[in-house]
């Protein structure tokens, strides 16, 4: 095969929480269906760069079943190395066309293509939803993301601009560097007044601020062709595939808009495809991360709420006041989201609920335990048990659509909250973190960013290391210069008094990288 432009510049290769499996089956499980469980899941993933999306769920399920291909020989290869580093023997990566898998590839419970979909051809869009409908368990689900209009014509624009400028230069770098230098320019000279300036200047700025290879294979490649949510929905149907939802399944909610919006919308929309069509319209949404299964699995959009008692619940919201809230009480109690949301609720087991998760963070609840955990608290009486598991999995539900305050999990999240005598960090992190990254992937599917001496640490974090051990380690980076120790904002000079700073925050740290679910149990 022929290096393409990803050879030449390479994607960044990361997580992407809300394609984790586990999501992909709560939303399933939401709407009436049975997907297959998490643990033992055969995962495809369909332009997979160098499997930085894919290997950290191997690595999590060691029970899985994981295959990514990709057209980028340079990014498969980087991938092979790390799934070779980590010693995985569940995870394959493969460099060929999604248009080669065919028959020789086995079936999968889940087939995961983020980032390919508006960015092809015809000819290899076509063969991404036939692979979902001819690989793909008949109770499985797909998840595939591709830009939309409206939103996207406003965007079209701006790419069709930073081609017209940029294509004339010969490499990648230069193409980059001159469609940056376009956007100052635009964003400069325009002093219009007027709706096309406001439209132009927000457009700017989104662009402006994204990530050199994001920039470069999002507006500069060949093939970028949106397409409205219905005609989406028509292809895939074509192929034996029918419409699930979103992976965030918030953005289904009519309600969000109002009560006057979500009538007008029953009366223009007769099922849930036309409703998300005009909700696309009303938002001039860009972007759509769309969930497929085959026919003739049929979704009912009215959620249940028992679903949720087959399921794990985290939350990272912390309550919005100084005093914790009165859980034995109806006084409205008010919590912050980790995005900044706020939202209130005066349910007593909504709050005892709330208690229990945030202690438990970032780990997972499952539910069961959590309505056993809550009503411990309040002291229940036995004979309301039916009741209390009816309100709370409908709180829990009406805080799922409604924000993200709370997530939902098809399986728990392996995740350490104790800092043990030896403490130990996922390996894909430790080998992250040495290799110089600035990020590494949680066991959240998410990433983490890293401190400077969380860079010197983590790397050491392998669970043959006491603390002095790794404070030693740490000071002889220091004394190499490789670590900055200050105090007050004043550098910290001599061994005695750098190992004293070092000792001092050590515990801090690991109990910081404990709530970032990177410790090991």
């Amino acid at each position: 095969m022929e290096p393409n432009t990803y050879d030449e510049v390479p994607y960044e290769s990361h997580p992407y929480a809300q394609t984790h499996p586990s999501r992909l089956a709560v939303v399933a499980r939401l709407f009436g269906l049975d997907p297959p469980p998490i643990e033992t899941a055969r995962v495809l993933e369909l332009g997979a760069a160098a499997g930085g999306n894919l290997i950290p769920f191997a690595e999590a399920y060691p029970q899985s079943r994981c295959v990514g291909v990709d057209l980028s020989a340079r990014q498969i290869a980087d991938g092979t190395t790390v799934v070779s580093q980590l010693g995985l023997g569940n995870v394959e990566l493969r460099h060929a066309s999604i248009t080669d898998v065919d028959d020789t590839y086995d079936t999968f419970d889940y087939v995961i293509c983020h980032g390919v979909f508006s960015w092809v051809p015809t000819a290899v869009r076509d063969a991404i939803l036939d692979v979902c409908a001819r690989r793909m368990a008949p109770n499985g689900v797909a998840y595939v993301s591709y830009n939309t209009y409206p939103g996207w014509h406003m965007r079209g624009m701006i790419r069709d601009m930073m081609r017209y400028h940029a294509m004339r230069f010969p490499d990648a770098k230069q193409r980059i560097g001159q469609a940056r230098a376009l956007l100052d320019f635009l964003a400069a000279s325009n002093r219009q007044e007027g709706a096309y300036t406001a439209l132009l200047k927000s457009e700017l700025e989104s662009v402006r601020k994204q990530a050199d290879h994001y920039l470069f294979h999002e507006h500069l490649e060949e093939n970028n062709d949106p397409l409205y949510f219905h005609q989406f929905v028509a292809m895939a149907e074509a192929h034996g595939l029918r419409y699930l939802g979103e992976a965030r399944v918030g953005t289904m909610v009519t309600g969000n808009f109002g009560p006057d919006v979500q009538k007008t919308l029953r009366t223009l929309a007769a099922d849930q495809v036309q409703t998300e069509q005009y909700m696309d319209f009303l938002r001039n949404r860009t972007f759509r991360e769309t969930l497929l299964v085959r026919a003739p699995a049929a979704p009912n959009w009215t959620i249940d709420p028992t679903a949720v008692r087959t399921m794990h619940v985290a939350s990272g919201g912390k309550p919005a006041t100084k005093n914790p809230p009165e859980i034995h009480s109806e006084a409205p109690a008010q919590y912050q989201t980790r995005s900044g949301m706020t939202l209130s609720t005066n349910r007593p087991l909504l709050k005892a609920a709330m208690r229990m998760l945030g202690d438990r963070w970032p780990g997972t609840t499952p539910f069961e335990e959590l309505l056993a955990e809550a009503r411990r608290l309040l002291d229940r009486r036995a004979d309301t048990l039916d009741d209390d598991a009816r309100t709370l999995a409908l709180g829990l539900v009406n805080t799922y659509i409604s924000s993200d305050l709370l997530e939902f999990h098809a399986a728990p999240v392996p995740v350490s909250r104790a800092v043990g005598e030896k403490p130990e960090v996922l390996k894909s992190a430790r080998l992250q973190a040495g290799s110089g990254a600035a990020m590494v992937t949680n066991r959240r599917h998410e990433l983490v960013k890293l401190t400077d001496l969380d860079k010197r640490l983590v790397p050491l974090l392998d669970g043959t290391r006491a603390r002095p051990e790794l404070v030693e380690a740490l000071v002889a980076d220091a004394l190499a210069g490789l670590v900055q120790v200050a105090r007050n904002n004043k550098p910290v000079t001599g061994d005695a008094a750098v190992r004293d700073a070092l000792a001092a925050v050590l515990d801090p740290a690991l109990t910081v990288l404990a709530g970032h679910a990177l410790l090991v149990g």
